[in-house]
C-alpha cells in the first residue's frame, strides 16, 4: 500500500451543527421536588422552553439531523473523536449536498426566529409558574446559536512532515505517522465492510426465512453497493472483490424476481452467506455488534464447522 497515494485520495473532515437546545435547568423547581420528597441530589429538573406545537423549531432540528446522518453515511470512521475520513471520489457529491442542507437549514432557521415571539408566548402559558423570561435569548442572540459547517483538512502525510528536530527524532515521528495512517485505513475499511456485513446478513436471513418476500428486500444492499465503492479510497484488492461480488450477485435481481422463485431466493441467499464469510475474514471476524440469526442453510454449517 503506497501511503503517498493514499494521502491524495482522502481528507480529514468534520461536520458541525449548532442548534439552540430549548431546555433549561430549573434550580427552583428542583429544590421544590427535593423539599416535597425530603431528599437531596436525586435528580435535576430540566424545563422544555418550547411546547410540542413548535413545529418550526422541530423542522430546524430535523434538517440538522438529516445533514448529520448524510455526512456520517458518506464518510468513514477515523481514530479521532469528531473527525471522519472523506474520500476525494465522493467529496464533490457530499459538498454539493451539504450546501443544499445549509440552504434548507438557513431558511428553516429564519422561519423559526420569525415565529419565536409567538412560540415564547405559548410557552409562557404552558409553563405557567415555571416560566422565566431570563431563560429566553433575544431574537438577535438566538440567531447566533444556529450554524452548520463542513470543514476538511489534509490527511496526515509523513513525507511532508519537516520540522526543526534532530534527524533521528524526526525519523521516529515519521514512522509513527505512517503507522497511524495504516491503522486509520484499517479502521475505515472495517467501517465500510461492517456496514455491508450488516445489510447482507439481514438480506440473507430474510431470504432464507421468508415465504412472502417484500419487494424492497434488496434495497439496502443495492444502496450500499452504489455508495461503498466511492468510499473505497484504499483500493484494497480484497475489499474491491467483495464489493464487486456484492454488486454482481446480490443486486442483480428485483424483489419481484426473488418473491416469485424459491430456488432463486436460496441461490442468492447462499451467495450472500458466501460474501458474508469473505467480509468476516477481511475484518478478522464478524463485527462485535452483530449476532447472526441461524439460517436454515447447509452453507451455515460449512462456515461454522
Amino acid at each position: 500500500m503506497n501511503i503517498q497515494n493514499l494521502t491524495k485520495r482522502v481528507m480529514l473532515a468534520t461536520f458541525n451543527t449548532s442548534v439552540w437546545r430549548a431546555r433549561k435547568f430549573d434550580t427552583r423547581a428542583t429544590e421544590e421536588v427535593e423539599a416535597n420528597h425530603d431528599t437531596k441530589d436525586i435528580g435535576r429538573f430540566n424545563k422544555k422552553l418550547l411546547t410540542e406545537g413548535a413545529t418550526s423549531y422541530k423542522e430546524v432540528c430535523a434538517i440538522a439531523n438529516r445533514a448529520r446522518a448524510y455526512f456520517d453515511a458518506h464518510s468513514l470512521d477515523y481514530d479521532q473523536l469528531g473527525v471522519r475520513l472523506l474520500p476525494t471520489d465522493i467529496y464533490m457529491e457530499v459538498a454539493d449536498r451539504q450546501r443544499q442542507f445549509q440552504d434548507e437549514f438557513t431558511a428553516a432557521t429564519t422561519v423559526f426566529i420569525s415565529d419565536y415571539p409567538r412560540l415564547k408566548e405559548e410557552a409562557r402559558n404552558a409553563l405557567n409558574g415555571l416560566f422565566d423570561d431570563a431563560d429566553y435569548p433575544t431574537q438577535a442572540e438566538l440567531a447566533k446559536k444556529f450554524g452548520m459547517r463542513l470543514a476538511v483538512l489534509p490527511f496526515p502525510d509523513a513525507s511532508q512532515f519537516d520540522i526543526a528536530l534532530p534527524d533521528n527524532v524526526l525519523d521516529g515521528l515519521k514512522a509513527d505517522i505512517d503507522s497511524r495512517v495504516l491503522g486509520a485505513v484499517k479502521t475505515a475499511n472495517d467501517d465500510l465492510v461492517g456496514r455491508l456485513f450488516e445489510a447482507v446478513q439481514h438480506f440473507a436471513n430474510r431470504l432464507y426465512g421468508a415465504t412472502n418476500v417484500r419487494l424492497d428486500v434488496a434495497d439496502k444492499v443495492r444502496e450500499l453497493s452504489a455508495l461503498l465503492p466511492k468510499l473505497n479510497f484504499s483500493g484494497d484488492p480484497a475489499l474491491t472483490h467483495i464489493l464487486d461480488e456484492t454488486r454482481q450477485h446480490l443486486t442483480a435481481y428485483s424483489g419481484l424476481d426473488l418473491r416469485n422463485s424459491s430456488d432463486l431466493r436460496k441461490q442468492v441467499a447462499d451467495k450472500a452467506m458466501e460474501i458474508e464469510a469473505q467480509m468476516a475474514a477481511f475484518m478478522g471476524g464478524p463485527p462485535a455488534s452483530q449476532v447472526a440469526a441461524v439460517p436454515t442453510s447447509p452453507m451455515f454449517d460449512l462456515l461454522i464447522a
